[in-house]
């Protein structure tokens, strides 16, 4: 649809020759220009050159299953009972630890843009008394479509574990961290999990041990009062384990506490004899990752600043609490963001 540029004056009123566009026509323009591609970097079967899907808004290019619904599907199995494909990518059947219906990317917030209601009652563009009078009349479309442009939330893809046994995990970035919080669970190497049992993000105390574990402390410290818990300033409580590769059981569990001093503090997890907790296991890097609070937060980084892991880290999109197998809440990926599901690695990536 060809546009004509409005009159200078944004104050001016609109004129029969100045065409419009409504908001939601504004939000689809150029939707159907968009795709996502998602490629199998990793598998367990050999692959000559990585596998690629590609995504429109009409569905998965060549995709078996029917019908289409702006989800990418993801699992082992090829057909179901009922005789469909229940899956867009299927992975290696042969992977048990792969369910067979695993997970799904949810492609509708990257293709379309929804305007909220609130946001169309604060330009007035539909208000039934007031719509004559919105702002939507007097200001050049140009200008009305650089406020919508400013305001909006960016498109992304969403990623959802439907249930699986053995979870969905997203990369952790060595630049870009993750904000801890009670419950969430990372896996490093090949079935070492941290889990981060309790976040507090208190003021510093005047004089703190920065580092201790429960034993150092006393188990009865944690459970007799939260009152004691609550008053020694900013901590983080890591439960590192073995994962067992069936079910969601973990053995060898052990707890470490860190204590921030300062408002800027870091802690190692890692296979060097110097990082605060050391794991001697060949799948696991020197410094496998930084624990970091800075300026009321604790976050996560994969390895150095200045260089990535080898396995890389990788945060669960479920946190520890979840039930029944139900699904995750949805995980905004970034574009180029990687994937793991058992021994495969996807990677999603769009054009800006």
């Amino acid at each position: 649809m060809e546009l004509r540029r409005p009159s200078f004056n944004p104050y001016s009123n609109p004129s029969e020759d100045d065409m419009r566009i409504e908001p939601e026509e504004l939000a689809l323009s150029k939707t159907d220009e968009r795709s996502l591609t998602i490629t199998i970097v990793r598998t367990s079967i050999e692959q000559t050159t990585p596998q690629r899907y590609q995504v429109t808004r009409r569905g998965v290019i060549n995709s078996l299953r029917i019908p289409q619904d702006m989800t990418v599907r993801i699992g082992r199995q090829h057909i179901n009972e009922e005789g469909l494909r229940p899956n867009d990518i299927t992975l290696p059947p042969s992977d048990r630890a792969i369910s067979r219906c695993h997970c799904m990317i949810e492609c509708k917030k990257f293709f379309i843009f929804e305007i909220p209601e609130e946001w169309i009652a604060f330009l007035m563009a539909y208000h039934p008394r007031l719509g004559r009078n919105s702002i939507w009349n007097y200001l050049p479309l140009d200008l009305f479509r650089y406020i919508l442009m400013f305001i909006k939330e960016p498109r992304a893809p969403y990623l959802v574990d439907l249930g699986s046994m053995c979870g969905t995990y997203v990369k952790v970035s060595n630049t870009e961290p993750i904000e801890l919080e009670q419950g969430q669970n990372f896996l490093i190497g090949s079935d070492i999990i941290i889990e981060i049992d309790r976040v507090a993000n208190d003021p510093v105390p005047p004089s703190l041990n920065s580092e201790q574990t429960l034993e150092d402390i006393g188990q009865n410290t944690f459970n007799s009062s939260d009152m004691m818990i609550e008053d020694i300033g900013p901590y983080i409580l890591i439960r590192v384990c073995r994962s067992l590769n069936d079910n969601e059981e973990t053995i060898n569990a052990s707890t470490w506490k860190f204590a921030a001093e300062e408002k800027y503090k870091s802690f190692t997890i890692g296979r060097s004899q110097i990082c605060d907790i050391q794991l001697s296991e060949n799948t696991i890097s020197r410094t496998q990752c930084r624990v970091i609070y800075d300026e009321g937060k604790w976050l996560l980084y994969d390895g150095l600043a200045n260089k990535p892991t080898i396995n890389g880290t990788w945060m669960s999109v479920f946190k520890k609490e979840r039930v029944n197998r139900e699904h995750s809440l949805p995980f905004k990926l970034k574009n180029g963001s990687q994937i793991k599901v058992s021994d495969t690695i996807l990677q999603v990536d769009w054009i800006e």
